[in-house]
């Protein structure tokens, strides 16, 4: 049997456990992640957890004393409360199990209406055809499974300008409802430096037709950072890169009305903002 505690509640496991348990927010909204730490003693040999029906990937983090995990709560995670189950193991093999229930609250991406010429709005068959088969290539990209995290510390913005608040923003053009946005735009010149936001390894690179000169980093453990809409990309795949390095330049190419970064977060297939991630004190 499991006793499952609302996050309301102090996050101990038991009184007399190796192990304490707390996480970043008692609050998370749609878009969001959640960041757990498991605070414990020598005894603890690993730890491990599922959420939404996924692994939670755990890593063995000295600066905290223990284990971390992130979980990313997908853009259109519906409203509601979600079981958190974790397991810890020490090492005479002894399992501790214990479940939390997650509230997932709404968050208010809001909708933009727009009325554009069809010709920039309805694709063409060969166009489609294209995007299609960017779309799978990309796509391919969220199976990629690194066992480590690669990343040190938190993450930093990649470029410097003002960050949008349009994460999620549903839009409906002329009429019809589109993808929402999945990232933020932060506004900058074009030929600004682009920095990679942590460490990690080069995964994807193209020029796709809406998000232009595209580049991808896997920061292990499921977590991807994005950069669109590049002028120029100044590394390759498979490329080992650091926090702070150089990897691209500001651009506008693909769909993009001026020169700007499109940043995006993906974490084990969830959607998430950047802004959340940058909130986060990983240290």
């Amino acid at each position: 049997m499991i006793l499952f505690l609302s996050l309301s509640h102090p996050p101990l496991l038991h009184a007399k456990s190796p192990a304490k348990v707390s996480f970043s927010s008692q609050s998370i909204k749609q878009g969001e992640v959640l960041l757990i730490n498991v605070k414990a003693s020598a005894a603890i040999r690993m730890v491990s957890g599922t959420m939404f029906n996924k692994p939670v990937h755990f890593y063995h983090n000295s600066k905290k004393n223990g284990y971390t995990a992130l979980v990313g709560i997908d853009m259109d995670t519906k409203p509601d409360r979600y079981k958190l189950i974790l397991h810890l193991e020490d090492k005479k093999l002894k399992k501790t199990t214990k479940g939390y229930r997650i509230s997932v609250k709404p968050a208010n991406f809001g909708t933009q209406e727009l009325t554009l010429p069809s010709d920039k709005v309805t694709l063409d068959e060969e166009t489609l055809k294209k995007v299609e088969i960017e779309k799978e290539k990309i796509g391919k990209v969220w199976d990629i499974f690194t066992e480590d995290h690669l990343w040190d510390g938190n993450f930093i913005p990649p470029v410097a300008g003002e960050m949008s608040g349009d994460f999620g923003l549903r839009r409906i053009i002329n009429g019809e409802q589109k993808s929402p946005h999945t990232g933020v735009d932060v506004d900058a010149t074009e030929g600004a430096p682009v920095q990679a936001s942590n460490n990690g390894r080069v995964v994807f690179t193209e020029d796709q037709f809406f998000s232009g000169k595209t580049l991808v980093i896997d920061h292990g453990l499921g977590l991807f950072t994005m950069y669109f809409h590049l002028s120029e990309i100044l590394v390759s795949e498979g490329e080992i890169v650091k926090k702070g390095q150089l990897i691209a330049k500001v651009g506008k190419t693909g769909r993009a009305t001026g020169p700007h970064l499109h940043w995006g977060v993906r974490l084990n297939g969830a959607r998430v903002n950047p802004a959340s991630l940058l909130n986060l004190s990983m240290k």
